[in-house]
C-alpha cells in the first residue's frame, strides 16, 4: 500500500478508499484467530489418543468463509451515508430514524445513517460513524448507548469464534453461558423495535431503558477481550473469572455477573475433576485440566529401565491449568487420582462411597472438604492394597534377607559351592549352573522358610561395581553422554566381579521396589559380597600359616611383618563389615520399618523407601567417588597380599600336610596307631615347612614386598580415615565417625597422621603396587 506525499489534497471518494486501505492493513498485521485456532488444534492432534478434534466446516473459516452467516456487523468498508441528508428532516422525523437506525445497530445491522468500522482487531471498540448532518442533541444520545453495540459485537464475535471445538469445554461452557445472555438481550430489542413500530418509544426513553444493558455488555465483552487477548484454555479461563470476582466486591451487578459465569464455565471442568478423583481416569480431550497423563512412562518399565520416572512423570500437573482457586490443591488432587489409577490398573473397581457433584462458588467452599476426603480415602485404599494384600513389608523383609545379608548363612553356602566358578572369565561362566548352585545353597540354609525365595535370581553384569556407580552417578549430568558411550568390555571381569543378585517383582510393588530402587540393592549387595570375598582369603591365609607359626622361629623379620598386616587387614576388613551390617544397615532397617508403620500414603512409603536406600549407601561410602576408590585399593591390597601369602604357602605346603585319616565306612575309625603315626607324620612336615620357609626367608625379595604391602596399606588406610574424618565433621555425615572408631580404636593411625613421613606414597615399586595401580587406572578409563 503506497501513500500520498504529505500536503497533497484527496476528494472524499480517495479518502474512503484510504481508510479502507488503511484498516485493512492494521487487521492483517495481528495475529489472526485462524493461526491460534490452527496451533491449538495441531497440539490436540500431536497427542496419542483415540479422540480426533473435529473440524469446522470450510464455510465458517479459511478463505471460503460466508462474511454474512453471522449474528456479528459485516463490515463493509464501502457503505456510506444516503445522498438525502438526515438533518434536513424535521427533529421529529429524524428521531425516528435515529431509533430505527440505533435499534438496528444494537442488532448488529449496520444502520443508514450510523456506519459501522471495525477497530484495530477483533475485540477492539468499534468505531460509529454518524451523519454530520443529524442534530446534535440526537447525536449526543447516540452516543451514550451506541457502546452497548460495541459490546455487543465484541460477544458475538466471541462466541460464534470460541464454540470451535479446538479451544475445550470450558470455552465452550463459557460461550454457552453468554449466548443465553445474548438471547436475552435479542428478546429485549425485540420488544423495543414492537414498541418503536407502536409510536411509544422515543430516542430519550431508548437510552434510558438501556441503562442496565450498559454495564452488563460491558462486563460481558471485557471478559471476551481478556480471554481472548491471554489465549486462555481450560483453568486459565477459570482464573481469570475468579480473580474477576475477587476484584468486583462492592460492585453487586458485575459481582453476580462474573459468577454467573463462572458457574456455568466451572460445569466441565469440574465434571474431569470428579472422575480424576472419585475413579481416577482423566477425560480430557482439549488439554484443559490440571493433571497431564504421559504415556511414554508405561508401568511396564519400572523393573526395566534405572532412571524411569513413572510415580512422578506419568501424571504431572500443569500449572497454567491450575484454576487459583484450586491452586492449594492442587497436589492433593494430582495424588488423589494417582492412588486411584494404580489401583484400577490392578483390575480392582473403584468407586468413592461418599461421591458427590463437585459445585463452584466463590464464597462457600465445599469442594475443599470434598477433595479432602477423595484423598484420605484414595490414600488409604492404595496404602491398603500394597501393605494387607500385596504383603509390602514381607516382600522388603525378603529382599532385606538376600542383597543386604540379613540370612547370611546362604551366601556362605553358595560361595562354598561356587568357588571355582568365581574364579573364572565372566564368559565361560553358566548361568544355569549358578542358579542351580543358589536354589541349593537357599534349600539348605535358612532362607528356604521365606515364601519368596523363587523370585531370587542371578545376573552377571558387564560391568563392575565401581563403573556401575559412576554410571549411576552420572545420570542428569554433562557426563552422561560420555560415561554411557564407554565400552563396558575393556576390563575382562571375574565371575566374582560380574555376579550380581536380582529379584522378580510384580505390579503394584513395582512402585516401591522398582529398577532404581533394585539397582541400589544390587550395589550395596555387591560391596557386601566383596568384602566377605576378601575376608574369606585372608582367613584362608590365617589358617594356611597357623601351624607354621610354633615351629617359626628361626624365620627372618619379614615373616613377623607379614603375619602383623596380614591381622591390621583382617581387623579392618572384619570390623568394617561389622560397621556396615550393624551400624548403617540395621539401624536404618529398624527405622524403614517403624516409618512404614505410621505412613498414611504411598508417597511417605515412597519417601521412606527412597531415604533408607540413600542413607545406607552414603554411609556404606558407595555415593563418594574418592572414597569408594580408596576402598576399592584398600580391599584390593588385601586381596594382593593374600594371593602372596597363598602363593608363598604353596611353596612350603606339599602334600605332607594333608591329612589322610580318611576310611571307608566298613573300615571303621582309626586306631590309635594310626592317630599316632599321623600326629608325628604332620610334626614332622611341619618341621620340614618351617625349614624351607626359612631358607626362602633369606631371599631379600620377600621382604621388600612385605614392606611395599605394609607402606601401602598404611597408607591408604590413613588417607580413607583422614578423608572420612573430614567429610563427616565438614559436611555433616556424623554417621561416618562410627568407621573411625572401629577402625582406629585405640588411636594408632590417628597419632602418626601428623607425620608426614609415615605417609610416603612414593616408596619401592612392588607387584602390589602394579596390580592397584592397574585396576584403578582401568576402572579410571571406564569412569
Amino acid at each position: 500500500m503506497t501513500l500520498p506525499a504529505s500536503g497533497t489534497t484527496l476528494t472524499p471518494q480517495e479518502l474512503v478508499e484510504l481508510r479502507s486501505n488503511l484498516e485493512k492493513a492494521t487487521t492483517s498485521s495481528t495475529l489472526s484467530s485462524d493461526v491460534v485456532r490452527k496451533m491449538l488444534y495441531e497440539q490436540q492432534q500431536s497427542r496419542k489418543s483415540q479422540f480426533t478434534t473435529p473440524t469446522q466446516p470450510s464455510w465458517l473459516i479459511g478463505p471460503m468463509r460466508k462474511i454474512n452467516l453471522t449474528l456479528d456487523f459485516p463490515f463493509n468498508t464501502s457503505t456510506q451515508h444516503p445522498i438525502a441528508q438526515i438533518g434536513n428532516l424535521p427533529i421529529r422525523n429524524q428521531e425516528d430514524e435515529v431509533v430505527k437506525d440505533v435499534l438496528a445497530v444494537l442488532s448488529g445491522v449496520e444502520g443508514r445513517h450510523i456506519l459501522v468500522r471495525q477497530g484495530e482487531n477483533k475485540y477492539s471498540p468499534r468505531r460509529f460513524i454518524i451523519e454530520p448532518s443529524m442534530d446534535v442533541a440526537l447525536a449526543e444520545m447516540v452516543n451514550l448507548i451506541i457502546c452497548v453495540a460495541s459490546s455487543y459485537s465484541i460477544i458475538v464475535n466471541f462466541i460464534e469464534e470460541r464454540s470451535a471445538f479446538v479451544y475445550g469445554q470450558v470455552n465452550h461452557a463459557l460461550s454457552a453461558a453468554m449466548k443465553t445472555i445474548i438471547k436475552e438481550y435479542q428478546i429485549n430489542i425485540a420488544q423495543l423495535e414492537d414498541q418503536r413500530r407502536q409510536g411509544h418509544l422515543s430516542l430519550q426513553r431508548l437510552v434510558f431503558l438501556l441503562q442496565p444493558v450498559i454495564q452488563q455488555m460491558e462486563v460481558l465483552a471485557s471478559v471476551a477481550s481478556a480471554v481472548e487477548k491471554g489465549n486462555c484454555i481450560g483453568g486459565s479461563v477459570l482464573t481469570l473469572l475468579h480473580s474477576r470476582i475477587v476484584a468486583s466486591v462492592g460492585d453487586k451487578v458485575s459481582e453476580d455477573l462474573y459468577t454467573h459465569l463462572a458457574q456455568l464455565a466451572n460445569v466441565p471442568y469440574l465434571e474431569m475433576l470428579e472422575k480424576w478423583i472419585y475413579k481416577g481416569e482423566i477425560v480430557d480431550h482439549y488439554n484443559e485440566f490440571l493433571v497431564e497423563q504421559h504415556e511414554k512412562f508405561s508401568k511396564e518399565k519400572l523393573l526395566d529401565e534405572y532412571n524411569d520416572q513413572y510415580w512422578e512423570l506419568r501424571y504431572t500437573l500443569c500449572r497454567d491449568r491450575i484454576p487459583i482457586y484450586l491452586e492449594r490443591m492442587a497436589d492433593k488432587i494430582l495424588n488423589t487420582g494417582k492412588y486411584l489409577n494404580v489401583v484400577h490398573e490392578c483390575g480392582r473397581s473403584v468407586c468413592f462411597p461418599d461421591a458427590r457433584e463437585i459445585i463452584y462458588s466463590p464464597t462457600k467452599k465445599e469442594y475443599v472438604q470434598q477433595i479432602e476426603e477423595a484423598h484420605s480415602y484414595a490414600s488409604q485404599l492404595l496404602l491398603d492394597l500394597l501393605m494387607e494384600e500385596h504383603n509390602l513389608t514381607s516382600r522388603l523383609r525378603s529382599v532385606k534377607s538376600y542383597f543386604l545379608l540379613n540370612d547370611g548363612d546362604f551366601l556362605l553356602h553358595f560361595m562354598d559351592l561356587t568357588e571355582s566358578e568365581m574364579r573364572m572369565p565372566m564368559e565361560d561362566i553358566m548361568p544355569n549352573r549358578l542358579e542351580t548352585l543358589l536354589e541349593l545353597a537357599i534349600r539348605t540354609s535358612m532362607s528356604d522358610r521365606d515364601p519368596f525365595k523363587d523370585d531370587l535370581k542371578i545376573v552377571l553384569l558387564n560391568y563392575d561395581l565401581i563403573t556401575q556407580l559412576v554410571r549411576i552417578l552420572s545420570i542428569d549430568t554433562i557426563e552422561e553422554s560420555v560415561v554411557k558411550s564407554l565400552d563396558p568390555t575393556e576390563i575382562s571381569l571375574s565371575g566374582l566381579e560380574s555376579f550380581a543378585l536380582d529379584y522378580t517383582v510384580r505390579w503394584p510393588l513395582s512402585l516401591v521396589i522398582s529398577r532404581k530402587s533394585l539397582t541400589k540393592y544390587q550395589m550395596l549387595f555387591r560391596h557386601l559380597f566383596y568384602c566377605k570375598h576378601v575376608e574369606r582369603h585372608l582367613s584362608a591365609v590365617w589358617l594356611k600359616f597357623k601351624t607354621l607359626k610354633k615351629n617359626i622361629l628361626h624365620s627372618r623379620h619379614w615373616f613377623v611383618e607379614a603375619m602383623l598386616i596380614l591381622q591390621r587387614m583382617l581387623h579392618f576388613i572384619q570390623n568394617f563389615e561389622y560397621y556396615m551390617m550393624f551400624e548403617v544397615l540395621e539401624p536404618n532397617w529398624i527405622n524403614l520399618e517403624k516409618n512404614l508403620k505410621t505412613a498414611v500414603n504411598v508417597d511417605e512409603v515412597l519417601e521412606y523407601h527412597t531415604d533408607f536406600l540413600r542413607q545406607c549407601l552414603q554411609d556404606c561410602l558407595l555415593t563418594n567417588t574418592e572414597l569408594l576408590k580408596m576402598l576399592s585399593k584398600l580391599l584390593m591390597l588385601c586381596v594382593s597380599f593374600s594371593n602372596f601369602m597363598q602363593g608363598l604357602s604353596r611353596q612350603v605346603d606339599g602334600p605332607l600336610l594333608e591329612e589322610s585319616l580318611e576310611h571307608s565306612t566298613l573300615a571303621g575309625p582309626p586306631t590309635a596307631t594310626e592317630i599316632q603315626s599321623e600326629a608325628d607324620r604332620l610334626a614332622t612336615a611341619t618341621k620340614e615347612a618351617s625349614f624351607h620357609l626359612d631358607e626362602l626367608a633369606r631371599s631379600a625379595e620377600h621382604g621388600v614386598t612385605v614392606d611395599a604391602f605394609k607402606r601401602n596399606f598404611t597408607s591408604v588406610l590413613m588417607n580413607l580415615l583422614n578423608r572420612v574424618s573430614f567429610i563427616s565433621r565438614e559436611e555433616g555425615q556424623h554417621g561416618l565417625f562410627n568407621i573411625l572408631h572401629k577402625l582406629d580404636y585405640n588411636g594408632y593411625y590417628r597419632s602418626r597422621m601428623n607425620d608426614d613421613d609415615s605417609i610416603n606414597q612414593k616408596g619401592d615399586v612392588s607387584m602390589s603396587n602394579d596390580l592397584i595401580s592397574s585396576h584403578i587406572s582401568a576402572t579410571e578409563a571406564k569412569s
